[in-house]
């Protein structure tokens, strides 16, 4: 920021307005996938502080900027699968952060120890193709069991294998989670992130990093073999996926995101029986989770009325 303020001659509030608003108009000038993030978003960079009452390190950056920019800037910044604005301190989004590393970034090169020789600027896809990484390596038993069930169904169906007796429903059901647990309902820690870095070490310096960039953007059938690679890693190769994280178990995180993947998946599919179910008496239909019976009178009907842009019809 000084360097940026003292080539402007402005002052620092000026300049951070400046700059936003350069970021969100460049920002909402791309296709999403093709949005801007730094990389330290990815990383989450620095890391929250162990304890409420340790300070932070640093110098706070107070943002004096119209709502209506902030907003804009946090509608066009990373937000990572399971991150939300008012959660637990692992799971929080910190969009505003991104937006203004970014913003720093397109104008000047930001030096640090740890992030020097990282590629700096990400696109949206590429900062979530290295976070996919990171969560296979990082998955748990209940996590594995869905992936590796979703991903055998999907394999059978690309090469047309019917030699399984596999039933429908279920092999949609399961690929539905899937997506489920990988686009959405993400489980977080610090040491995430650790395994994030260390892939991103591999992938996103030196001379190959523009390479790296590609390849985690475009997520063809290389990206797909290293993610599969990555899921299934075990000895040498896990360890350093693995290297400077602790040995805690997050099953317990693990199991709480898959039953979350499920219940996303399992209030869909309810919408879609409420209004199309068969007309009969008594219809039944057990949502699990949590395990409730539903009973409907054949009386009873559902209907999904045409929204108007003035929301529901009378």
């Amino acid at each position: 920021m000084a360097a940026v303020t003292a080539r402007w001659r402005i002052s620092r509030d000026e300049a951070v307005r400046r700059l936003l608003t350069e970021y969100v108009r460049a920002q909402e000038g791309r296709e999403p996938e093709d949005r801007l993030t730094h990389i330290s978003t990815v990383l989450r960079y620095p890391p929250l502080p162990l304890g409420r009452r340790t300070p932070r390190a640093g110098r706070p950056l107070r943002l004096r900027a119209p709502a209506g920019l902030l907003e804009r800037a946090r509608a066009v910044s990373l937000r990572l699968p399971g991150q939300y604005a008012r959660s637990h301190r692992d799971y929080q989004a910190r969009t505003l952060t991104d937006a203004v590393m970014t913003a720093i970034a397109m104008a000047e090169p930001i030096t640090d120890d740890f992030l020097d020789g990282l590629e700096p600027l990400l696109r949206h896809r590429s900062a979530l193709g290295l976070w996919l990484l990171a969560t296979a390596a990082t998955s748990t038993g209940p996590e594995k069991a869905v992936l590796v069930e979703a991903e055998r169904a999907r394999t059978q169906t690309d090469t047309g294998d019917d030699s399984t007796d596999g039933d429908p429903a279920r092999i949609r059901h399961v690929q539905l989670v899937a997506e489920a647990l990988e686009n959405d309902v993400a489980w977080h820690s610090p040491e995430r992130f650790k395994v994030a870095t260390n892939i991103a070490r591999s992938l996103l310096a030196g001379p190959g990093a523009e390479t790296g960039e590609r390849l985690l953007y475009e997520q063809r059938a290389d990206w797909h073999e290293l993610y599969q690679d990555t899921l299934h890693a075990v000895g040498e190769r896990l360890a350093r996926l693995l290297q400077g994280t602790t040995s805690y178990d997050f099953s317990g995180r693990g199991g709480g995101a898959v039953w979350r993947a499920r219940r996303k998946v399992g209030l869909q599919d309810f919408e879609d029986w409420l209004v199309f179910r068969p007309d009969d008496d008594g219809a039944e239909r057990t949502m699990d989770p949590p395990g409730w019976l539903l009973r409907l009178s054949g009386a009873w009907h559902a209907a999904a009325p045409p929204l108007t842009a003035a929301g529901l019809p009378q």
